[in-house]
């Protein structure tokens, strides 16, 4: 019976997990078929979906909008390629989107040459205008404008934005130094102005894919709690050990056989002495695991001069630099691969 109950409860996590990672796929796809022009979607000719990788590689981290201007949040960057001038200007989106830029937002607009003296927001930027500032990139010109205060980015020569032309123009360049005068991380690509629109954001699209992971994980872990009862996780359910890895295994060693002696602070220190000894040149090379291991051995030797006996902290310590020491090594390996 109870080999029976593991099996259907085992069917079941795994359905569930199938049904989510699904679920999260099925969202992030949603749109896949013919897409509209001038779209980051579109990865044909007219489409723009090259300046879309081209942020991600250089460092930032690209979405795409797809709700009216009512939904966009503070702090966030929205980048608007050849706005429908029908949705753009509806009476209601001027309205949010003006107050969205006069609360200190940021808006990229690289409009369509033809369209240009329809679109609502140059009358504003007529009437409000604070400042402004034109900066020359090869034939791109991009324009700042200080409205409010908030900041409206207009860039012409639309066309070399487009998948077909820019590998050879001056866009991409352009469009980068845009985003690094702007300071800001998030690049919201409108879609809703292509016609790709969604209902209102529910909770589940708010909080975002990560979001959505992070739920998927909690309620396996509920369905994990209730079938086999709160353990750890990592540990064996019939024994109070460390999981058996073999850098625990002889870690928790060490720990008991010195544990006995009461010479914790000679253990960290054997190890923290080897440790400088063959690594020294390569903590003197700033970066993030050079800073995580001059942390680690600052705290190395606050326990070696004040005598601790914390055997849980002696575990710790050496525990990471262990791992600290195994990426230095596999860095290494890269290098001379």
């Amino acid at each position: 019976m109870a080999k029976r109950m593991k099996s259907i409860v085992r069917f079941i996590l795994t359905a569930f997990v199938i049904f989510s990672a699904a679920l999260v796929l099925y969202s992030v796809t949603l749109y896949r078929g013919n897409y509209p022009y001038y779209s980051t979607y579109n990865a044909g000719e007219y489409g723009i979906k090259a300046i879309y990788l081209l942020t991600k590689e250089m460092g930032y981290s690209p979405k795409r909008f797809h709700y009216p201007a009512k939904f966009i949040s503070n702090e966030t960057l929205i980048v608007a390629y050849r706005p429908d001038i029908l949705i753009f200007n509806k009476d209601e989106e001027q309205l949010n989107m003006k107050q969205w830029l006069l609360k200190g937002n940021t808006l990229i607009l690289v409009p369509e040459r033809e369209t240009v003296e329809a679109l609502w927001i140059f009358d504003m930027i007529s009437e409000m205008k604070k400042w402004h500032e034109v900066i020359n990139v090869g034939n791109i010109t991009v324009t700042w404008y200080g409205v409010g205060e908030g900041r409206v980015c207009v860039i012409d020569q639309e066309d070399y934005f487009l998948n077909v032309n820019l590998r050879d123009s001056d866009a991409g360049i352009a469009f980068i130094g845009a985003l690094e005068q702007t300071g800001i991380r998030d690049v919201y690509f409108n879609e809703y102005y292509h016609n790709i629109q969604k209902p209102a954001p529910g909770v589940w699209e708010l909080i975002g894919t990560t979001g959505q992971l992070v739920v998927i994980q909690l309620v396996l872990s509920l369905i994990l709690v209730a079938v086999k009862g709160w353990k750890p996780f990592g540990r064996d359910n019939r024994e109070n050990y460390w999981s058996k890895r073999p850098e625990n295994e002889v870690l928790i060693a060490l720990s008991n056989l010195y544990a006995r002696m009461r010479s914790y602070p000679l253990v960290l220190a054997n190890y923290y002495g080897y440790f400088r000894h063959k690594y020294g040149r390569f903590l003197t090379v700033t970066g993030p695991l050079q800073y995580r291991a001059v942390q680690t051995l600052s705290a190395c030797e606050r326990y070696i001069e004040g005598g601790s006996r914390n055997r849980k902290l002696l575990i710790n310590l050496m525990r990471d630099l262990y791992k600290i020491e195994e990426e230095i090594r596999k860095g290494m390996k890269k290098i001379w691969n």
